[in-house]
């Protein structure tokens, strides 16, 4: 595995954000390596581009107005550790493997952890960290009370 630099990890790390916020699909898949995995919270795994470009769609398809934006990191030579704080309104179905859910109109507010790997200066696998229950609780899907 081909090391990239700190500055190189974040530079990878900001055009990803950065075309995810505007909408740009294929600058997005072009960040990602061809066999890039990226797992979400509860276990959902995705595999290749053309995996993450159907979530990814899903997701801007959900939320039209949804922006991400990055809090405390921290960088190696492979490796990269993030927070990610996501705003969205729930304006559009949100596809699911359980089927898709209707539009709720609720605005969403959802931080996890992302740790990434890099390959050849692009993300080999990025693995969401947070709670599995925190966007479907504010959608008014899930339990209202924390245990």
């Amino acid at each position: 595995m081909s090391s990239v630099t700190e500055s190189e990890a974040a530079r990878i790390l900001n055009r990803n954000i950065t075309a995810l916020n505007n909408r740009e699909i294929e600058a997005y898949l072009a960040n990602q390596h061809p066999d890039v995995q990226f797992t979400l919270p509860g276990g959902a795994v995705f595999h290749g581009r053309d995996e993450i470009r159907a979530a990814t769609e899903a997701l801007w398809t959900a939320f039209p107005d949804g922006a991400l934006r990055f809090g405390d990191q921290v960088l190696t030579d492979d490796a990269a550790a993030t927070e990610v704080f996501f705003t969205g309104t729930h304006d559009g179905p949100l596809a699911t493997p359980d089927g898709e859910i209707s539009p709720t109109g609720r605005t969403v507010r959802t931080t996890t952890v992302s740790m990434l790997r890099f390959r050849d200066g692009l993300i080999i696998s990025e693995h969401v960290i947070g709670d599995e229950m925190d966007l479907p609780r504010q959608l008014g899907l899930g339990p209202t009370e924390q245990a």
